[in-house]
Order: structure tokens, then C-alpha cells, then sequence
């Protein structure tokens, strides 16, 4: 593997977390309920808009949809866009023609083996 492919699987991998955290931690407007309170619009995975639908009725609710869209508008292609990194760079180390060094180890070592093989069959030394 190489250095590019190494660092293409970091940045692949911190995108992957970077945007299933962005989804999994609550999304709040700015503005407080009458209980003094941050409105919480539930997840990126999942609306709650029971807060804002008690404490100003449709304004906030419409709020709170826009903040989960601008979300999930940036974290779910985020998390998409890192899952095709990583599966790029493991799809090319996985088909990757091993090295001429590597390659001839390989001979070497079949060959090796299968001299002590035959050696030992025979009983010839």
C-alpha cells in the first residue's frame, strides 16, 4: 500500500465518522423555549419536533426542519463520499499486482518447499 493510498484511507475513514457523528448529535436552534430551555429538533437520523411545536407552534417547526435539511444536507454525503474512498482504496489494494520483490520471494519460497517436499519422499538427500 501506498503513502497516497494510506492517506486516502485517513481522510476516507475521518469523512465515514465525521459525518455518522454529525448525524447522531441533536441539532438546536438558537432560541429558548418559555422554560428557559435550548429547542432541540432531534437528530440527523431522527426529527423531534415536539419542543418546538409546544413552545411556538408552526415558526419553529419550520425551523427546525430547515436545521436537520442543512444537517443532513452535508453530513449524509459526507459519510457517502467517505465510504467510496475507502471502498476505492481497499477495492485497488486488494486487485493490486504484487511487487517484483514479493514476487519473487513467492517463487522462491514454492520452489524451496517443494524441493524439501520431494526430498523427503524419496528419502534422498
Amino acid at each position: 500500500m501506498s503513502n497516497r493510498q494510506l492517506y486516502l484511507a485517513i481522510v476516507g475513514a475521518l469523512l465515514v465518522v465525521v459525518g455518522l457523528l454529525a448525524l447522531w448529535f441533536p441539532v438546536y436552534l438558537s432560541q429558548y423555549d418559555h422554560y428557559g430551555i435550548q429547542i432541540a429538533c432531534g437528530r440527523g437520523f431522527s426529527a423531534d419536533l415536539s419542543q418546538a411545536t409546544e413552545a411556538n407552534g408552526n415558526g419553529l417547526v419550520a425551523q427546525c426542519g430547515t436545521a436537520l435539511l442543512l444537517r443532513r444536507l452535508w453530513a449524509i454525503p459526507a459519510a457517502v463520499l467517505g465510504w467510496l474512498i475507502l471502498a476505492g482504496v481497499l477495492a485497488t489494494w486488494v486487485h493490486a499486482k504484487p511487487s517484483a520483490e514479493e514476487s519473487s520471494r513467492f517463487w522462491e519460497l514454492g520452489r524451496g518447499q517443494h524441493i524439501a517436499r520431494s526430498t523427503v519422499q524419496t528419502g534422498q538427500f
